[in-house]
């Protein structure tokens, strides 16, 4: 079913200015002495966090950052990375949160996939964020005498085309960046102002981690309407909620434990994003509020800044038949658009241009409401029919004894049953144990076909869950009794393609050399006679020989497999295919050259030219095309990833 459903609203926010920060800037001149950061150890003003903001811009300026430049922010305090944002949107950057405790390795790759420039961090981490490539890395401490001599006088840098790089939750995959520009943010805000009815008076608590996307739209929420943000330690624990927070934002997880443990009394508006809860779930969180205050399930991808759809229940324009099923994601926010092609949910930003994929499944219902339907990277494939397992997990759900589910598929072992393939992860309410196999096969029994039902159970404590509070379907843990399985890590999930790629490999390498060192003497009869070469040199040539049809196989299948790992390093698409397809060549090329030139005659120079200009030439062009893909700057979110 295609359909459309969109919503257009003047917006409410304050305007003036280009850059998000602007909007800060304007409350910190309204009110300087009211709270706008407050953790556990420190509470910062509006014009305190306003000043600091300054110096820090002065400081990176100073250092080198160039109009536009992405400035990546690894601080591990909260006061700090909200200073070293509005710095550097201040001096005209854009900004990347990196979370410092992440492996050293895992840190490089982010920034470089975000192609930062410059860093802002601590001594303590420049371990992990100095990897020896030249970028600026400016440490608050040790150049803190250096900061606070700069002018704290209003800087005022023309805005760049971006204002933050987001970094994915990577629940699907690699974490990848978005560019999102300050018309984004600006129009992002407006819309949430309109829908929550941010006021001053507000204090939000936000228990995203800095390096989520959803964190952005926390502090721009907070800051832009001149309310306190509030930051507790991470992880959230239920005795760290401010009891006179207003607003709360996070994830379902997160609010299910906080709603369970404390009272809401202060809250006027709970804020739920990063998972769909169903309607009943939401019905039952909302139970848990004061009468009068509103809880809202939020959807929207990196891509939009968070900002895409709302639900809550006021919306319904009847009941609901089986609320335990039904992940409803609402209306659009002021200023976005929705549409739905080939069953796939596709959102236009709130700043308007095109339509973005999602990657979800969606239905516009009569009530022109946008219902999820599932995810088209969750479905799997098991003997030749592909699996959406939504459905499945949604009528799991609904067992009483089952309170969260996900399905995932074990790898073939060739003889099992095909509901053997399948396994539900799957927990119980607390204090309760979960159902077992049978059970949950006749609870599943005419809701799904037969081939959907899951065979196996593995009752968890709880779900593994990313830093964005998002499902990791990965880390599941497999069955253990689960013949020719996987262990570890991604346990549950049928193979990856990295992994396909690497069996590939493996097989395939050796088979090619074999079956080009038998044909060598095929094609080329002759090249390999060593007829008269004494020992030990004719030895030392028929490694060669071999040598020459391991690099030519080794070519064949880099071909094959080696473009998927040259692009997650964050080149340009059109540079990384030039540079694989040179690779190729650079391996592939010595079989035929060599076998060639061994049966030249020295003085036959046309064939002497021919075999320089087909050979010797286009190797050394693409020894330059990898020259260039190796010390090319990674691609940001704004690079030209097309083609």
């Amino acid at each position: 079913m295609s359909g459309v459903v969109s919503a257009r609203g003047s917006g409410t926010g304050p305007g003036g200015g280009a850059g998000i920060h602007h909007l800060v800037e304007k409350q910190a001149q309204a009110a300087p002495d009211r709270p706008a950061v407050v953790t556990e150890e420190h509470t910062v003003s509006y014009g305190e966090l306003d000043g600091r903001a300054d110096r820090l811009g002065r400081q990176l300026l100073e250092g080198g950052l160039r109009p536009g430049g992405i400035v990546a922010v690894s601080t591990g305090r909260p006061e700090q990375t909200l200073v070293a944002v509005l710095a550097v949107l201040k001096a005209g950057g854009a900004y990347v949160l990196v979370d410092p405790h992440g492996p050293t390795g895992r840190t490089g790759q982010l920034l470089q996939r975000a192609g930062a420039t410059a860093v802002v961090t601590y001594e303590a981490f420049r371990p992990h964020v100095d990897d020896g490539s030249g970028r600026r890395v400016v440490c608050l401490d040790s150049e803190a005498t250096a900061i606070d001599a700069r002018s704290g006088k209003r800087l005022n840098m023309p805005s760049g085309p971006a204002a933050a790089v987001l970094l994915t939750a990577g629940a699907s995959g690699e974490r990848r960046a978005v560019a999102v520009g300050h018309a984004r943010l600006r129009a992002a805000y407006e819309g949430w102002a309109e829908v929550y009815q941010l006021v001053p008076g507000d204090r939000h608590l936000v228990t995203a981690p800095p390096d989520t996307a959803a964190f952005t739209g926390g502090w721009v929420r907070a800051l832009c309407s001149g309310a306190t943000l509030l930051l507790p330690g991470l992880p959230v624990e239920a005795d760290s909620w401010d009891p006179e927070a207003t607003v709360l934002d996070t994830d379902p997880a997160t609010a299910a434990e906080l709603l369970r443990s404390r009272p809401a009394d202060s809250l006027r508006l709970v804020v739920v994003s990063g998972e769909r809860l169903t309607v009943a779930e939401q019905v039952r969180l909302h139970r848990r509020l004061v009468p009068g205050a509103r809880l809202l399930n939020v959807y929207g991808p990196a891509e939009t800044a968070g900002c895409g759809t709302w639900f809550e229940p006021d919306q319904l324009t009847g009941p609901v038949p089986r609320p335990e099923r039904v992940s409803l994601l609402g209306r659009p926010f002021p200023g976005c658009h929705v549409e739905i092609h080939k069953g796939e949910i596709r959102l236009t930003p709130p700043d308007g241009g095109d339509a973005l994929p999602t990657g979800d499944l969606g239905l516009l219902r009569e009530d022109g409401l946008l219902e999820f339907r599932g995810r088209l990277a969750h479905r799997f494939t098991v003997r030749g029919r592909t699996v959406d397992p939504h459905r499945a997990e949604a009528a799991l759900a609904s067992h009483p004894g089952v309170r969260e589910a996900v399905i995932t598929a074990v790898p073939a072992d060739g003889g099992a049953q095909q509901r053997e393939r399948l396994v539900a992860h799957v927990v119980a309410p607390r204090g309760e144990t979960a159902p077992g196999a049978e059970v949950i096969r006749a609870h599943l029994t005419g809701e799904v076909p037969e081939a959907e039902i899951p065979g196996t159970v593995v009752a968890l404590p709880s779900l593994p869950r990313d830093r964005a509070g998002k499902i990791d379907r990965r880390a599941l843990p497999q069955p253990p009794s689960a013949p020719g399985g996987r262990g570890g890590k991604g346990g549950g999930q049928p193979m990856t393609k990295r992994e396909a790629r690497s069996c590939f490999v493996a097989c395939a390498l050796p088979v090619i050399a074999i079956v080009a060192a038998a044909l060598t003497d095929v094609l080329w009869p002759g090249s390999t006679d060593l007829t008269g070469v004494p020992g030990p040199w004719s030895v030392l040539f028929r490694v060669l020989y071999f040598a020459e049809c391991l690099a030519f196989a080794a070519g064949v299948t880099f071909l094959v497999g080696g473009r998927a790992a040259m692009l997650r390093q964050g080149r340009t698409r059109r540079l990384t295919v030039a540079a694989h397809l040179a690779i190729v060549w650079l391996l592939a090329a010595w079989w035929p050259q060599d076998n060639l030139y061994r049966l030249a005659a020295k003085t036959d120079w046309p064939r002497q030219a021919a075999l320089v200009y087909v050979f010797n030439v286009p190797l050394m062009i693409a020894a330059a095309v990898v020259a260039v893909w190796a010390t090319r700057r990674p691609a940001t979110a704004n690079d030209d990833t097309d083609g």
